[in-house]
């Protein structure tokens, strides 16, 4: 049986400190995917993300039927933190948001409904049948960590922007969160989030 754990897979993707600021390509992969408005906070993005972590270990059975162990998948966050099209580092609206969770490429849409259909019969949560299949390619980024509650992560936010100026670069896409760790199970002082931006020139 063949072991494709994600992490090791695109170790590039998940390699980030809070001291150093990481140029790299995010090459196209596929993920599953739900949209929402609102903020970590509210009970709709809880539960979206619970969906998403136990329909991540649905579609892990129907690896295991193609002879892949498939393991190390996180959860992920893209949120619009644009207002009016002008970039707002502060923005603490609802805002629109999509989270993600990478797969294989194997995965297909008749994968995936098969899998959402279990998943329903289990929860009849209809959140669950808004997740979808998304192959999505960022290409050029800068990430680095953030440790700390999710409300201090404007402070690495802005050590990115001010990168992102000095080094005559330009946003080419959405504020990107990479959550390495379970805030049911950490302090919020031991939270572990990446921080990625989409970026071109140079």
């Amino acid at each position: 049986m063949d072991k494709y754990d994600i992490k090791k897979k695109y170790s590039q993707l998940y390699r980030a400190t809070t001291k150093k600021i990481s140029r790299l390509m995010v090459p196209k992969m596929k993920y599953i995917a739900v949209d929402g408005v609102g903020n970590p906070t509210v009970a709709e993005f809880k539960l979206k993300s619970e969906l998403m972590f136990s329909l991540n270990k649905i579609l892990k059975e129907y690896y295991l039927m193609e002879n892949i162990r498939f393991s190390g998948a996180k959860l992920e966050g893209i949120w619009d933190t644009y207002d009016n099209s002008h970039f707002d580092v502060t923005r603490k609206k609802m805002i629109k948001y999509t989270l993600l969770m990478p797969q294989p490429d194997i995965l297909t849409n008749e994968m995936l409904e098969e899998a959402k259909a279990k998943l329903f019969s289990k929860t009849e949560s209809f959140f669950s049948l808004d997740i979808y299949l998304k192959e999505f390619e960022e290409g050029e980024c800068l990430q680095m960590l953030h440790i700390g509650p999710y409300n201090t992560e404007i402070n690495s936010t802005k050590k990115l922007m001010e990168y992102i100026t000095v080094a005559n670069l330009k946003l080419s896409g959405f504020h990107h969160e990479i959550y390495l760790n379970n805030p049911k199970k950490v302090a919020p002082e031991d939270l572990k989030t990446i921080v990625r931006y989409p970026v071109e020139g140079n």
